[in-house]
């Protein structure tokens, strides 16, 4: 190693020192993703506050409406207690439950934890290439976001259990991907680079 490489390398490690890689939903507009992200990490119990069920749409019911938008439902009661709205037909669009329970999926915790040694391998590997002038320590922030901000995306479209419940199941067409509807929440997660 050089005296030249040292000397355009040990700025450019200051300069990493007041460098820090935040990663997640972190945009402002992201605000109702960011509560669905924490959601989905840590699991949520939810009881209706205005009412006395908590209504869940069926697979007939378009994205985005609630029981709200339609002034043709009729309350069925089943055996087992629990009731459905029908429509004029008869068609199952809403079930009636006193609560849900949303299972903690810890897709950011878990990625977190089982790739943590990578990414501090790599990171010593871009310090290497810092003191060797072949890396800045904006470049190396940039370059580990990309790769931690993959590595989640990656895990939160594999994830797999716990299991949608059977009515999320059948609105997906079949589908058992329990962090995955829209897509929105993986391209969500993205990462910032902030100086201090």
């Amino acid at each position: 190693m050089s005296y030249n490489h040292l000397e355009r390398g040990i700025p450019e490690l200051k300069k990493l020192m007041h460098r820090e890689l935040f990663v997640g939903v972190l945009s402002e507009e992201g605000g109702n993703l960011a509560m669905i992200a924490h959601v989905l990490e840590f699991g949520a119990h939810i009881k209706p506050i205005n009412s006395k069920y908590l209504t869940i749409p069926s697979e007939h019911v378009p994205r985005g409406k609630s029981a709200k938008d339609y002034d043709n439902l009729h309350l069925r009661t089943r055996g087992n207690g629990k009731g459905i709205l029908v429509d004029d037909s008869g068609q199952v669009m809403f079930y009636l439950v006193k609560e849900v329970i949303i299972p903690p999926r810890h897709y950011f915790t878990e990625t977190y934890d089982k790739r943590f040694n990578a990414w501090t391998k790599e990171y010593r590997n871009q310090i290497h290439e810092i003191v060797m002038s072949r890396q800045t320590a904006e470049g190396c922030m940039h370059h580990m976001g990309n790769i931690v901000v993959a590595d989640i995306r990656k895990a939160i479209i594999g994830w797999k259990t716990p299991h949608n419940a059977p009515a999320t199941k059948a609105r997906k067409h079949g589908v058992d991907n329990p962090l995955v509807d829209t897509g929105r929440l993986a391209q969500s997660i993205i990462y910032e680079v902030r100086k201090f």
